[in-house]
């Protein structure tokens, strides 16, 4: 039996869960490679097609889902599933392995300072597998972007004590606190007290944005609040790059440090400590996604210079 007559093109699907995805038309549009207009467009067609609203439109906010929205998008995680069994089904020549292309979603952090580096060689050795990076700053959203699908593997930092997501397992505990440079502690003993802390010159995510809501809600868990806020950033790199040079300070996971800036990027205060968790997407067995696996583990918890606190399974450790 052919299906015909959807309401709705696998692109509408794609920009959809995207939007969803980056809560942001700007940030959909850079991912997808197409104008903010475009984005609009196919959103404004699927939902006339649908007869409902996905998204709750406001000028100068943020797209929010609706509750049509979010049944939708938990619907689409199994079309999703569903169309990735389907071209599976692919013709292969007899005796001939087929490239496999994994998506993966990782850590900022963690990709540019422990698996780029090792990359190039991974991909010399494993020419039938193809990695597909996105790389993303602690979220609490992760549960969703998992629900949306597509992924094959997911490697983030959660605070400790959120909500695990139940599809993803724990490997690590990750030293998290307020960093900047030594200087900055003015030759005080570490830790600094929450009051000198606060007194410091922070840089937060993004005004108004739900990173710097959670940043704001830790800090002041710990009795930090910022009096002196001297930029916002929603790039970890150039909030890293100000850490360096003594100009600001930040709420960070110690593995979105450079290691050869540890020596004089410390941390002032004790913040929160956090879970590096591991997702793989249930699939038949294949031994090119173990290898994957394994290339994961071995850039990050086995690599001697990643901030491990305390490894949840010793076997790992042990490669």
């Amino acid at each position: 039996m052919i299906i015909s007559g959807l309401p709705f093109t696998l692109r509408q699907l794609e920009v959809f869960a995207s939007l969803a995805e980056t809560g942001s038309f700007r940030s959909c549009a850079e991912k997808l490679g197409i104008s903010q207009a475009s984005v609009s467009n196919q959103l404004k067609v699927l939902e006339e097609q649908l007869g409902i609203t996905l998204f709750d439109r406001k000028p100068g906010r943020r797209p929010l889902l609706t509750a049509e929205g979010r049944a939708f998008e938990t619907d689409l995680h199994d079309f999703s599933q569903a169309a990735q069994k389907l071209a599976a089904h692919r013709s292969r020549a007899d005796g001939e392995e087929q490239p496999i292309t994994l998506r993966l979603l990782v850590g900022q952090g963690m990709f540019d300072f422990y698996i780029r580096p090792r990359l190039d060689r991974f991909l010399v050795d494993n020419p039938q597998i193809v990695l597909d990076f996105e790389t993303h700053p602690p979220a609490p959203e992760i549960a969703r972007i998992l629900r949306v699908g597509g992924l094959d593997y997911a490697l983030v930092n959660i605070r400790d004590g959120d909500e695990e997501p139940a599809e993803m397992r724990p490997l690590a505990l990750l030293d998290g606190g307020i960093y900047g440079h030594r200087s900055l502690a003015q030759g005080q003993p570490l830790p600094l007290t929450p009051e000198e802390v606060s007194a410091l010159p922070f840089v937060l995510p993004p005004a108004g944005s739900r990173h710097e809501r959670n940043s704001r809600a830790s800090l002041a868990r710990k009795g930090v609040r910022p009096r002196k806020i001297v930029a916002h950033s929603q790039y970890y790199d150039v909030m890293s790059a100000m850490l360096e040079r003594g100009v600001a300070v930040a709420p960070f996971a110690k593995t979105m440090l450079r290691p050869e800036v540890r020596e004089y990027v410390v941390e002032l205060m004790p913040l929160v400590l956090w879970r590096m968790m591991l997702f793989r997407r249930p699939t038949a067995p294949d031994p090119r996604r173990d290898i994957v696996e394994r290339f994961l583990i071995e850039c990050t918890i086995g690599n001697p210079d990643f901030p491990v606190v305390t490894v949840f399974d010793e076997a790992l450790e042990n490669g």
